[in-house]
């Protein structure tokens, strides 16, 4: 039991303790440096058919045409009687810019990439700001004086090596002030 009355095994917090600046920091960092990406893998695309364009092959006006496989019913006379039998065929879809395929289908990436970036980085920084916030509200408490301070933070919270250093420090100084008194 700590000096509040709860088991350090079983501390859930209700509210929840997030240094929002910090987290806002490196979720920004984390989402600016995919967007950064983004932004030179377009770049780099784009420059390649550029590139292309001006060394003779232009890709832009280049028609992608596509044979789809189909199974056509025909009638077809056996015997004197009209039967019907399915047959394979192919049908020609009208053709299709090259970067009419690509483009969408890149800005689609581009897009999943940084909601997935963004939702792992609030996750991740979430696990890290918490424990800060934490530690910092704590580390108030013993400098405005009060005695008998221990830092808890949840089991999956980071940190837990430096909250027990900080711990040992915090009742290290309680044990000189009491010698003191």
């Amino acid at each position: 039991m700590n000096k509040r009355g709860m088991s350090l095994n079983s501390i859930k917090r209700k509210r929840v303790l997030v240094d929002r600046k910090f987290q806002f920091v490196i979720v920004g960092g984390f989402i600016l440096s995919v967007f950064i990406a983004i932004l030179i893998f377009s770049a780099l695309s784009a420059g390649f058919y550029w590139f292309s364009g001006t060394s003779g092959e232009n890709l832009f006006k280049e028609y992608i045409t596509i044979h789809r496989q189909v199974v056509e019913k025909r009638e077809v006379v056996v015997d004197g009687e009209i039967e019907i039998q399915e047959v394979a065929a192919t049908r020609i879809i009208p053709g299709v810019k090259r970067w009419e395929m690509i483009v969408p289908a890149l800005l689609v990436n581009n897009l999943i990439i940084l909601i997935v970036i963004s939702v792992i980085g609030l996750f991740l920084t979430h696990r890290i700001a918490g424990p800060l916030y934490r530690i910092r509200k704590d580390l108030d408490r013993v400098l405005s004086g009060e005695s008998g301070v221990q830092i808890i933070t949840r089991k999956k919270d980071t940190m837990a090596d430096l909250v027990s250093q900080l711990n040992k420090l915090i009742a290290e100084r309680d044990s000189l002030k009491k010698g003191e008194n």
